[in-house]
């Protein structure tokens, strides 16, 4: 009964080191021989798609350039026409006009000593 037990444990022995040695032998196999060659599909792939990729970016570009392109201008025109309204041009001229004669006229006083009551500093 001692030795059927041996021989049962060498026997799982040897099945579990056949397997590690073929496993073993597998593994380096795969690495030396189909390892480049994965990497190489994998690359092929991965230009294939950046290349389909780029395509799709382009023609969805080249789809909506132009509504962006009217869009954008579009908004310009808006802002432009909210900030530059006639109104403030007028108002912002007149404040420049005030301001220099202001200036003017206080050159004038210091120069020629005149100054009344609300031109006094």
């Amino acid at each position: 009964m001692n030795h059927f037990f041996l021989i049962l444990l060498l026997s799982v022995l040897s099945g579990v080191l056949a397997a590690l040695f073929t496993f073993f032998i597998l593994y380096v196999y795969i690495q030396k021989f189909f390892k480049k060659k994965i990497e190489y599909v994998i690359d092929e792939y991965i230009e294939i798609f950046k290349n389909k990729l780029r395509e799709s970016f382009q023609e969805a570009g080249k789809e909506l350039l132009p509504s962006f392109k009217s869009e954008v201008k579009k908004g310009f025109k808006e802002a432009i026409q909210e900030v530059f309204s006639p109104n403030m041009i007028d108002d912002t001229a007149k404040q420049i006009a005030k301001t220099s004669s202001s200036l003017i006229q206080n050159s004038l006083h210091l120069l020629l000593g005149k100054w009344t009551e609300s031109d006094k500093p």
